[in-house]
């Protein structure tokens, strides 16, 4: 291995884990909660802040180990530069399989269970309670329960402005309200909720993807890498993305390899991760456009090919599911709604060129191989996606001849005599 394919096997100049952790922290605002999903998240991060010294303010919290008493434990005190959390729950509420599934039980409150209640409330006062009604008893074992699905937040909106967990010119919402879509909650969710609901918009809360397990996916906005609970509801908004923080922190304070363009192999794994890099600056683009600011857009695409080019990590390629060409998708969209045509075509070509040679290939395939699941997926998302090519490009230019047709507007100037 070492003589004959070292090319494939050397790893000295592949940084992706740590650069991935560092542009997660530094997609934080200080003090903040980072909640991560799995190891591949979460090791870089430590790392990172334990060996690197990388914004050590910031608390990691890995969610599956959140199902462990001794693991939210550990959030009550101090580490490092962070500050300790509230958890709501006292240790001995947790202790060993105390609480590791909570159950919808709309009886254990008297009140409509379609009426929202506090979140704060409802973890502190039913689903933390060992009151006789407000818990059930199935082979002997004590069942805690939670009586509405409905909940919400209050929003605290001389602190949310203050802090800066808005912009001065956000429109925030009174409160935060979702419905939580489990029948159980399990301790680790549990721990989340809790950790939101005792929070009181005190400190920043992140998380590394796009949480949706409990409902409150309307209110995540992208801060870079990360995204953060805020008041702000960003469905059709042109608000998923925090603008200026976005376009500083994704511009200015994000690390790549420095490895020689393809010198480094990047395995699937390897491609995952530098795919959702992708995918963030593509959607952080998108959010830009929506907000009138595309030349913001543009520099954000043209950062992003700069370092995951063609050379570093290809547009187009076979992968499960047609996920890989899929991001690169959606970094097209991108460009061809910021107007950055010369990259637009660039990956438009890459991508159809691969598309072509997939589909071919599907075609020389007997009948009877391509009706499996998975084949036929893939073999359907290949052909959408080349129709899609071809209306993204057909759609822009349309866009661009309206503009270019649409006669200036003339605004007759107030007459202030008129009542």
């Amino acid at each position: 291995m070492a003589s004959e394919e070292w090319d494939d096997h050397d790893r000295s100049q592949k940084t992706i884990a740590s650069d991935l952790a560092k542009n997660y922290l530094e997609s934080c605002a200080p003090n903040a909660i980072l909640i991560s999903f799995g190891d591949n998240d979460t090791y870089p991060l430590w790392y990172a802040q334990e060996v690197e010294g990388i914004r050590k303010d910031v608390r990691v919290i890995n969610s599956s180990l959140l199902g462990t008493d001794w693991y939210i434990n550990q959030l009550r005190y101090k580490v490092n530069e962070s500050d300790p959390i509230d958890v709501i729950w006292t240790a001995e509420q947790i202790e060993g399989t105390r609480r590791d599934a909570i159950k919808y039980n709309p009886k254990s409150a008297k009140i409509d269970p379609n009426q929202a209640m506090d979140l704060y409330t409802m973890m502190k006062d039913y689903a933390g309670s060992d009151d006789e009604s407000k818990i059930e008893i199935s082979n002997d074992d004590i069942v805690n329960t939670f009586p509405s699905k409905n909940v919400f937040i209050q929003v605290d909106s001389q602190l949310v402005y203050k802090n800066g967990t808005v912009n001065a010119n956000d429109k925030i919402v009174n409160k935060v309200s979702f419905n939580i879509n489990k029948n159980v909650i399990y301790k680790n969710d549990a721990a989340i909720l809790n950790i939101i609901a005792a929070n009181k918009w005190k400190r920043p809360i992140y998380f590394t993807s796009q949480f949706g397990e409990l409902g409150f996916e309307n209110y995540l906005r992208q801060d870079g890498l990360t995204y953060r609970l805020v008041p702000i509801d960003v469905r059709g908004t042109g608000t998923q993305a925090n603008a200026d923080w976005v376009k500083d922190k994704m511009l200015n304070k994000f690390s790549f390899s420095k490895a020689p363009k393809g010198s480094v192999y990047y395995d699937e794994e390897n491609r995952r991760h530098l795919n959702g890099i992708r995918l963030a600056y593509a959607q952080a683009a998108i959010s830009l456009v929506e907000q009138q600011r595309k030349q913001d857009a543009i520099k954000l695409l043209q950062k992003c090919d700069s370092m995951l080019g063609q050379d570093v990590h290809p547009y187009a390629m076979p992968s499960r599911f047609q996920q890989h060409n899929q991001y690169s998708m959606q970094m097209l969209l991108a460009c061809y709604q910021a107007d950055e045509v010369k990259l637009a075509e660039k990956i438009s070509s890459l991508l159809k060129k691969d598309m072509e040679q997939q589909a071919a290939y599907y075609r020389s395939l007997p009948e009877n191989k391509r009706d499996g699941i998975g084949k036929k997926q893939e073999i359907d998302t290949n052909e959408s996606m080349l129709k899609a090519i071809i209306q993204y490009k057909e759609q822009s230019e349309m866009m661009k001849q309206l503009q270019k047709n649409q006669p200036a507007q003339n605004v007759a100037p107030t007459d202030t005599a008129k009542p």
